[in-house]
This record gives structure tokens, sequence and C-alpha cells, in this order.
């Protein structure tokens, strides 16, 4: 039982970092798509916006930003809500077991 729970907050606290990674992410790409301006980029710069844009079928750096950010929030949002989900779980799953063996 007791690895049971120690595995589930290690994944919480893992996903938390996650979490914590991610909203750095729209720090960068604020940075990047809206701070900084483009003509000094270097060309790996560039080149991987280049990329991002052909992918998520963006015509602009302004468009691009928004569709970045909402993904990132979505994914932030969903990590949230799981660890939120898991905790709850655990505390009514494993927390009275525990107490009923003392």
């Amino acid at each position: 039982m007791n690895f049971q729970i120690r595995s589930k907050l290690v994944e919480n606290i893992a996903l938390t970092q996650e979490i914590h990674a991610l909203n750095h992410t729209i720090l960068d790409i604020q940075f990047n798509c809206v701070e900084k301006s483009r003509k000094h980029w270097t060309n790996s710069e560039d080149s991987l916006l280049n990329q991002a844009m052909a992918l998520f079928g963006a015509n602009d750096l302004s468009r691009l930003q928004k569709i970045l950010i909402s993904k990132t929030k979505q994914q932030i949002y969903f990590r949230i809500r799981y660890i939120i989900e898991n905790t709850h779980l655990l505390k009514n799953k494993y927390l009275p077991k525990l107490v009923q063996h003392k």
C-alpha cells in the first residue's frame, strides 16, 4: 500500500514540475514571438519558427503565438485536473485503509 501511495506522489511531483516547465514555455513563446525582433534571430531559431508555423498552419507570428499559448494552457489545465483527481482518489482510496490498519 505504501508503495502505491509513494508512486502516486512521485507521479504528482513530476506532473507539477511539468506544469512549471509549461509555464516557462509560454514565457519563451511570448518573448520569441513578440518581444524579440525577428531580424535578430539565428538561422536555427528562424528554421524552428518556420517549421512550427507550417506544423500549426499559422501564416504569421501572432497567429502562431495564439495557437501555441492556447495549446500550452490546455495542457496545463489537463495536467492540473489530473493531479487534483489523482490526489482526491489517493486520499479516498488509500488513506482510510491506512487509518484502519493502525
